[in-house]
């Protein structure tokens, strides 16, 4: 299959962001339905690990990946394209999570039997710190790395310092309110442990900001390449060696270095980001040898639409709570479940697609 397409994208590249879209969706939906025995079950442990690694890490790299590769613009349009994913965060959690807190607490439903309350309430849950908050500071990095034109192997260096000195920071604050909520988005660490939520910062800029840098450095080495396919291999074998490397420092302390996945340390960090260099190397290798399928066509549609997925997913999960419950669900109920969420996830991609094609026609 032609791995490239009439727009220039690398489809491997669509493949991936395409599963990980899919991974992200069962993943979410096993942390907040699931009981358990199904969550400790292999099942469980597939989709807990499919929706680790080849998920967010795998969106982020290929975040700095796809940006290398976007339309030139000015530096205040890129930086205010930053700013409105930032602001979307906070967005999101009041859909997702404000209005539907409030509702369920005034109304006294069930579910808030089990709520820690000591540790969520409305302020809480509007200033988690989550993926897209972290995508809009990212972006904005990036439109300044790019701006100021920095050599790509300084991207990388940064990328490895970031992952190696993140946990020193991890939790510092000032005890100025204001301050320390600005500073809760590139190091904050406040642990929940609620159920699918395990700390209010779920995506600090350190260390997550190594895997858009590293995206970069990828994307501008494939970007100069004569021989993408080699390249590609080269990153495959890599990634295996970081990823192994990664695994010998966790060795003697797994908990240590994985700690909440959202906060991994040294060794946790090296695994990842050598297991998102192995599998850009296998959905390239993928795209390569397997024609073009049905299948893939619809990995792209999502690919194309991950912001869209990512909202709607959500909502439609959080407000599914008082029809399932919390952890509640067996094996079957659950693989339903995200049968069906990632069905109503894809309606409304297409149709906020349609309607935009539309706008665009008239």
């Amino acid at each position: 299959m032609n791995s490239i397409n009439h727009n220039n994208r690398i489809l491997s590249i669509d493949l991936a962001r395409g599963l990980a879209v899919l991974f992200m969706i069962a993943v979410h939906t096993l942390m907040v339905f699931a009981n358990q025995e199904v969550r400790d079950s292999v099942f469980g442990q597939i989709i807990e690990f499919l929706g680790g690694p080849p998920a967010a890490p795998v969106f982020m790299t290929l975040m700095g990946f796809s940006y290398v590769y976007s339309r030139k613009s000015d530096l205040k349009s890129k930086l205010t394209r930053g700013l409105k994913i930032l602001l979307s965060g906070y967005l999101l959690n009041i859909l997702r999570g404000v209005i539907p807190f409030t509702l369920s607490t005034r109304l006294h439903l069930d579910i808030t039997e089990t709520f820690p309350l000591n540790k969520l309430n409305e302020y809480t849950i509007l200033t988690i710190v989550d993926i897209l908050q972290f995508a809009g500071i990212a972006l904005m990095i990036m439109a300044l790395i790019q701006e100021f034109k920095i050599n790509k192997y300084v991207i990388l260096f940064t990328a490895i310092l970031i992952s190696m000195i993140s946990p020193f920071f991890w939790g510092l604050h000032l005890n100025i309110p204001v301050i320390d909520h600005i500073l809760e988005l590139f190091w904050g660490d406040q642990p929940i442990a609620y159920s699918f939520i395990d700390n209010k910062i779920s995506f600090p800029v350190l260390p997550w900001l190594s895997f858009p840098l590293l995206g970069m450095f990828l994307g501008i080495t494939i970007k100069k390449s004569n021989d993408q396919s080699m390249t590609f291999k080269h990153f495959g074998i890599i990634g295996i060696s970081v990823l192994l490397l990664g695994v010998a420092i966790s060795y003697s302390d797994i908990e240590y270095h994985f700690n909440d996945y959202y906060h991994s340390r040294q060794g946790g960090m090296l695994f990842m980001h050598g297991f998102v260099l192995f599998w850009l190397y296998l959905t390239k290798l993928i795209l390569d040898k397997v024609h073009k399928n049905k299948v893939f066509e619809l990995l792209f549609k999502w690919s194309n639409g991950v912001t869209n997925i990512y909202f709607a997913q959500w909502i439609i999960i959080i407000w599914s709570i008082p029809l399932f419950g919390i952890n509640q669900n067996s094996l079957l109920s659950t693989i339903l479940l995200i049968i069906g969420f990632t069905i109503l996830s894809h309606i409304i991609n297409e149709c906020i697609s349609y309607i935009r094609r539309k706008k665009i026609i008239n």
